[in-house]
């Protein structure tokens, strides 16, 4: 077939050439990064822009200022949702039959309650055992641990009430996976978010299991969340705080617990802790070259001091662990708005958990079982 000169497209005379306005390092060298990584020339770049324009757009009318926690929720979001999905399809057949949170809302209203996390300090034998077994065999005392302290607890002769997880991953398979936690499994009472990993389920020896789920923020990605509302209508949506301690806060207090004591809390690192032992470092050097001149450079802006006025210790923390610690104090705060009379107690030791309003207090364990 012949084209004919009409129809042959008209060639542009005056290309323009376009020039991008001065951008700061760590935002070019960021995206650069990413587009070396896909082999692509700018004008592929551009082509993909116009291509996905109504994902483009929603990127242009998101928050100009993006918050910590906004930054750290749709990372997180944009990383896992594809797990989470997997994880709720397989999970379908255990979330159908086994009960919504909403059926044990207030249960123990007024009841004391200690939360177990899993902090650096819960290994450093600060914590005197046998207060926590004394806490144990108080009738008004409930004991919630997540599942990365629940074999600590067993191996101090604490067995919780409750124990739960929000992680995604099936490596919290690990945190099970002992003939001990199997032997008081029947004991505890498994409350899980809906994506948790279908491997915990098949591991859990325990009948008692309660199901809820996490919300996706609308301003990170619109209609998630009435999506999942509408795939799993039965269960309650939890503010997670995006941690399995700040989840097990949530429960205790929609349980009714008040006041609720904790350990293990600590959202930060002793001051002599290696920084190159932290959770997230890896995270953070792989942007050494792209983001940071060299280490010292990355470690001054992801890692900020700490010394906490009351139990009078150092600590840092890192960017994760001040948005979980930013993200506890909004939920106390909406808490306390709700009622006046709730009281969340951080009895950890050290760490970076200190409000200067005092709507957290702090005190020893001692004092808060007394």
């Amino acid at each position: 077939m012949t084209i004919s000169q009409e129809e042959t497209p008209e060639p542009i005379k005056d290309k323009k050439k376009r020039y991008l306005p001065g951008i700061d390092d760590e935002h070019w060298n960021s995206f650069n990064a990413v587009r070396k990584k896909h082999n692509l020339s700018w004008s592929q770049v551009f082509e993909r822009f116009q291509m996905y324009q109504n994902g483009i757009e929603y990127i242009f009318s998101a928050p100009g200022e993006m918050s910590k926690q906004l930054r750290l929720d749709l990372n997180t979001i944009m990383g896992l949702m594809s797990q989470w999905l997997t994880n709720i399809k397989d999970n379908w057949y255990m979330i159908d039959k086994n009960p919504d949170i909403s059926e044990i809302m207030g249960a123990y209203k007024g009841k004391k309650a200690i939360i177990v996390a899993a902090g650096p300090s819960l290994k450093d034998g600060n914590y005197p055992q046998e207060l926590l077994k004394e806490g144990v065999n108080l009738k008004d005392t409930v004991i919630f641990s997540t599942l990365h302290s629940l074999k600590w607890c067993l191996e101090n002769g604490i067995v919780p009430q409750f124990t739960g997880v929000v992680d995604a991953s099936d490596l919290m398979v690990e945190f099970i996976n002992s003939p001990l936690v199997d032997e008081h499994a029947d004991e505890i009472t498994m409350i899980c978010c809906a994506s948790t990993h279908p491997e915990v389920f098949k591991r859990w020896k325990g009948k008692k299991l309660f199901f809820f789920r996490s919300g996706i923020p609308q301003n990170i990605l619109p209609n998630t969340d009435t999506f999942l509302s509408i795939l799993l209508p039965k269960l309650t949506e939890m503010e997670t705080g995006g941690n399995s301690g700040s989840s097990m806060y949530s429960i205790a207090t929609y349980l009714g617990c008040n006041p609720i004591g904790m350990i293990g809390f600590d959202f930060g690192y002793p001051k002599e802790f290696p920084y190159d032992q932290t959770k997230y470092y890896h995270a953070y050097s792989s942007s050494i070259d792209t983001k940071y001149k060299d280490v010292q450079a990355m470690i001054s802006d992801c890692y900020t001091d700490f010394y906490h006025p009351v139990f009078k210790k150092a600590a840092y923390y890192d960017f994760v662990y001040e948005v979980f610690r930013d993200s506890l104090f909004e939920m106390v705060k909406y808490n306390k708005k709700l009622d006046p009379e709730h009281r969340l107690v951080n009895c950890t030791g050290h760490g970076t958990i200190y409000t200067e309003d005092g709507s957290i207090e702090c005190m020893t364990l001692k004092e808060f079982l007394a």
